[in-house]
C-alpha cells in the first residue's frame, strides 16, 4: 500500500509539474510574438498612396518603437490589388504577414474578382479615410471640371482618364461620373498611383484620378489642376477647389485605408496587431501625414473594423447596381 501510495503522489506531481511547464511554454509563447519582422503587404506597384502609406506606418512604428519587431514592406502588385490579397490568404494563421486595404479590397468580393471570401481574412484596423481628387495638367486646355464634362459631350472617349486599376474605386469612380452626368469618360487603368502620375505629368492621359496624397503635391508645384473632389465638402488643403456636388452632379467617393492579416490568427497576435495600428493612428506623425494629405483620421479595431467592411461591401453593391456594373 505504501509503494502504491507513492506513486500516485509522484504522479501527482509529476502531472501538476507537466501543467506548470505548459502554462509556463504558453505564456512563453504568448510573449515572443512577433518572433520576426512583420512583413506589410502592398498590394499596388510603389509610388502610389497604398506604399506611401505603409512607408508611413513603418517609420512611425520604428521612430516610436511600438514593437519588437521591425516592420517590412513588400509589394505584390497586380489585378487592382487583388494578387497582393489573394497571396495573403494564403498565409492562414501567419499574424507576421499583414497587408494594406482599401475600397478597392471590398470592391473585389463585391465584383466576385477574388479567388478567395471575407471569411479568409482578419480584419485589423481602419486607420484613414481618403478620397479621390481629379486633376489634369497644365497643357491640356481644361481649367475646370465642366471643360472636362463639355469635351465629352463633344466627342464621346476622347477625354483620357487615368486611374490606379481596370476594377478598384478609381474605375468605378469613372463610372459613377459617366452614369451620373451622362457623359463617356475613357478610363485608362495603371498598376499605382506612381503610374498613373508619370501619365499625367507626361501628358498620356488628359485628368487624372488619385487619392489627394498622390497628387497634391504636384498641385501645390503648379505641376497638375485639381478640378473637383468627390466629397461632401470641400477637402481642408484644396479649399479652392469644389466638390463633384458643386458642379452639379452627387458623385461622392469614400476611400477607407485599413490593415488586414490572414484568417485563423491566435487571438492574443491578434490584438497585438490591433493595438499596434491603434498606438500608431494615435501618434503625432499620423496626424500630421493625415493632415498633410488631407485625410481624416478614423480608428475602428478588430470586430468594429469588419462591420464597417461588411456595411461597405453593401453599399458598393447597391452603387454598382446603380450604375450597371452588377
Amino acid at each position: 500500500m505504501k509503494n502504491s501510495s507513492g506513486l500516485a503522489v509522484v504522479l501527482t506531481l509529476a502531472a501538476a509539474a507537466m501543467a506548470v511547464s505548459a502554462q509556463f511554454a504558453a505564456a512563453q509563447e504568448q510573449r515572443a510574438f512577433p518572433a520576426r519582422p512583420i512583413e506589410l503587404i502592398i498590394p499596388y506597384a510603389p509610388g502610389g498612396g497604398s506604399g506611401i502609406t505603409g512607408e508611413v506606418i513603418k517609420k512611425i512604428i520604428s521612430d516610436e518603437k511600438l514593437s519588437p519587431q521591425p516592420l517590412t514592406l513588400t509589394f505584390k502588385p497586380g489585378a487592382s490589388g487583388q494578387v497582393g490579397w489573394t497571396y495573403l490568404a494564403t498565409r492562414k494563421g501567419n499574424a507576421h504577414t499583414i497587408a494594406t486595404a482599401t475600397a478597392s479590397f471590398s470592391y473585389g468580393f463585391v465584383l466576385k474578382q477574388m479567388q478567395v471570401t471575407p471569411e479568409d481574412f482578419t480584419p485589423i484596423a481602419l486607420m484613414l479615410v481618403d478620397t479621390q481628387l481629379m486633376a489634369t495638367h497644365p497643357q491640356s486646355g481644361f481649367k475646370t471640371m465642366k471643360d472636362v464634362i463639355e469635351a465629352s459631350r463633344k466627342n464621346p472617349n476622347s477625354v483620357k482618364v487615368g486611374g490606379t486599376g481596370a476594377a478598384g474605386s478609381d474605375a468605378n469612380l469613372a463610372a459613377m461620373i459617366n452614369a451620373a452626368v451622362k457623359i463617356k469618360l475613357n478610363y485608362i487603368p495603371f498598376k499605382s498611383g506612381g503610374e498613373v502620375n508619370a501619365a499625367i505629368l507626361g501628358g498620356h492621359v488628359d485628368v487624372a484620378l488619385g487619392n489627394p496624397n498622390e497628387l497634391a503635391g504636384y498641385v501645390e508645384a503648379g505641376k497638375l489642376v485639381p478640378l473637383a473632389v468627390f466629397t461632401d465638402e470641400r477637402v481642408p488643403g484644396l479649399k479652392d477647389v469644389p466638390t463633384m456636388k458643386e458642379v452639379g452632379y452627387n458623385v461622392v467617393s469614400h476611400s477607407a485605408r485599413g490593415i488586414v492579416a490572414p484568417a485563423g490568427l491566435p487571438k492574443h497576435e491578434e490584438q497585438f496587431l490591433i493595438e499596434l495600428m491603434r498606438k500608431v493612428t494615435q501618434s503625432k506623425g499620423w496626424a500630421e501625414y493625415a493632415g498633410k494629405n488631407m485625410m481624416t483620421v478614423k480608428f475602428l479595431g478588430g470586430a468594429d473594423y469588419a462591420k464597417y467592411l461588411a456595411e461597405e461591401r453593401e453599399k458598393l453593391t447597391a452603387v454598382l447596381k446603380s450604375i450597371g456594373k452588377l
